[in-house]
């Protein structure tokens, strides 16, 4: 039996170092098992029948086994909820868009408060203004009561202006004053109802001051007239004297005559035409005496009016 070496393959072999990179790299990147302590078990002698178990008397019953169910990280879950709340869309989230219709229409309502509490400022300044400066001396100055706005501005929402209503020393003065405090009130294109009040109690002491004045006016042309007539007035009501017949007599003045018409009915029915015989006959019987007291009353009472007449022309 012929038994027949097999002949040596050559291998090539390199010298150099061995490349302990990777080998590093790896065992770096590689668990680390933790050494156990004396007293400690592995895994595989803490199961059933393990050498504590046998240590322990025979009597003494086992311990009650327990397993613990593993509790996952809730801060790494916490953390990533966050991160994916910061990272998902505010158009995929309903709410986001329903917050942002309520900050645009609160946003709104702000600016539409703003524009009316400047159109109220504007107009209660005009107003209190125009009080002012229509009243003159017997205004103050105007007051305003203020509101903050949205904006932390301050507006006027109200004022007033005080004004003086008392009656002067004399009722010229009052009228003249009356009409400047009524013009005041009036001033503002639209008055309030305080504004209307004030106006009606000025008109009101107007009337009185110029009733005053008429009255004041009527005394003074009652001494003028009493200066100039009085005499003359006084004489006539009490000291007047009828003249006498001989002084009528004298003087020419013949007796009063009235004259009916012929064709007046009344004095045809009478039977006293100016032509009847009756007529006649009537006016030669008539007593001389009546017929010159008749005339001392026509004078008296003539002189009596005669002034009064010309008093009613001075005055008027």
């Amino acid at each position: 039996m012929n038994i027949v070496t097999p002949a040596l393959s050559a291998f090539p072999l390199n010298t150099s170092n061995v490349n302990t990179e990777a080998a590093r790299r790896d065992n770096i990147a590689r668990e680390t098992v933790p050494q156990l302590s004396a007293s400690e078990n592995s895994a595989a002698e803490s199961g059933l029948g393990s050498e504590s178990d046998r240590v322990k008397n025979p009597g003494q019953a086992p311990q009650p086994l327990t397993y613990e169910k593993p509790q996952p990280n809730q801060n790494a879950a916490t953390q990533a909820q966050q991160q994916g709340g910061q990272n998902k869309d505010n158009g995929e989230d309903p709410s986001a868009g329903k917050q942002d219709a309520q900050d645009r229409q609160q946003e709104s309502a702000e600016q539409k408060e703003i524009q009316e509490l400047k159109q109220r400022d504007k107009e209660v300044r005009s107003h209190e203004q125009a009080h002012a400066a229509a009243g003159g001396q017997y205004a103050g100055s105007p007051s305003y009561e203020f509101e903050t706005g949205p904006d932390g501005q301050q507006y006027a929402v109200g004022g007033e202006v005080s004004i003086d209503i008392s009656a002067e020393a004399s009722p010229q003065e009052t009228l003249r004053k009356m009409q400047q405090v009524r013009a005041a009130a009036l001033a503002p294109a639209e008055p309030s109802p305080q504004d209307l009040r004030v106006a009606a109690e000025a008109q009101q002491k107007a009337a009185d001051a110029r009733q005053e004045i008429a009255e004041e006016r009527r005394e003074l042309a009652g001494q003028a007239y009493d200066s100039a007539f009085g005499d003359k007035t006084e004489q006539t009501r009490s000291g007047f004297e009828p003249p006498e017949l001989g002084d009528i007599g004298g003087a020419g003045v013949q007796p009063p005559t009235r004259k009916l018409r012929e064709d007046d009915p009344v004095a045809e029915a009478a039977g006293l035409e100016t032509g009847s015989e009756e007529f006649r006959r009537v006016q030669a019987s008539r007593d001389v005496d009546i017929d010159a007291r008749a005339l001392r009353i026509e004078n008296f009472y003539q002189q009596v009016y005669q002034p009064r007449e010309h008093a009613l022309q001075q005055l008027a």
